[in-house]
């Protein structure tokens, strides 16, 4: 059986088909994963894909943060610009676009052309334009990420560019009276309008959007605003890179 798996910084998603090509996911937190399927032997780091799976004979492709440390059994490696591409381009069936993707720990954008990689780029250094950035912040309002996600109208203008700044200044910005909502839509525009100089260098016929974040209205919202453009969610967005995997 051929299976794609994303080994994302928060959730591990898992993708896989039948003999009748029904498409099957899947996912799980990822300390989770590493708790019940990953073990260290010889000094390399192995995951006991027959337990994780409960599958014998299996084709494994993977990509994600942990592609490159776990040792998976006969696994082929990709990297994440190929597999979130292939897993848009399958998808979405076009050929010319710029996708979008927002994960856990990094954002990255990918401009496609005549149905191959033409340019990229990645922010894996700060995590204020990531899903993780969202969290945090919605532990600090002290509301859920889906109620911080929903949240547009009347943005506090937020100036930080760091997420452990950032995530001060959302303190003071309560400590000064600003209402939850308002800080909420803040959060949300601030995190588009990082992203947005990334995506501004690859205008194209269509731009997609993937990642967990694609699935949160306030921040596509925002960044809609910005391109002056509409942006579509990639189908089963959150697995789009292990549905990529899939196809390699």
């Amino acid at each position: 059986m051929k299976v794609g798996i994303d080994l994302g910084s928060r959730f591990v998603k898992i993708a896989y088909s039948d003999e009748a090509n029904n498409l099957y996911l899947d996912k799980i937190d990822t300390i989770e994963f590493y708790k019940k399927y990953v073990f260290k032997k010889d000094g390399n780091i192995f995951v006991d894909t027959e337990a994780f799976l409960n599958i014998d004979d299996v084709d494994i492709t993977a990509t994600g943060y942990g592609r490159n440390v776990l040792a998976f059994k006969n696994a082929n490696i990709v990297s994440e610009i190929k597999a979130h591409f292939k897993g848009a381009l399958i998808q979405m069936n076009h050929e010319n676009f710029t996708l979008i993707d927002i994960g856990g720990q990094d954002s990255k954008v990918i401009y496609v052309k005549n149905g191959y990689i033409e340019d990229f780029v990645m922010n894996d250094k700060c995590a204020a334009s990531t899903g993780r950035f969202l969290e945090n912040s919605a532990n600090i309002l002290g509301i859920t990420l889906d109620e911080l996600a929903n949240e547009i109208k009347n943005p506090v203008k937020l100036n930080s560019t760091c997420a452990i700044f950032s995530e001060s200044e959302i303190v003071g910005k309560i400590a000064e009276g600003y209402k939850i909502s308002e800080i909420a839509a803040g959060i949300n525009e601030s995190i588009a309008k990082r992203i947005f100089p990334m995506i501004k260098r690859f205008k194209n016929e269509k731009y997609f959007a993937s990642g967990g974040v694609a699935n949160l209205k306030g921040v596509m919202y925002f960044l809609e605003r910005l391109l002056d453009d509409k942006i579509l969610v990639v189908k089963n967005a959150q697995y789009n890179g292990a549905i990529g995997c899939l196809h390699y």
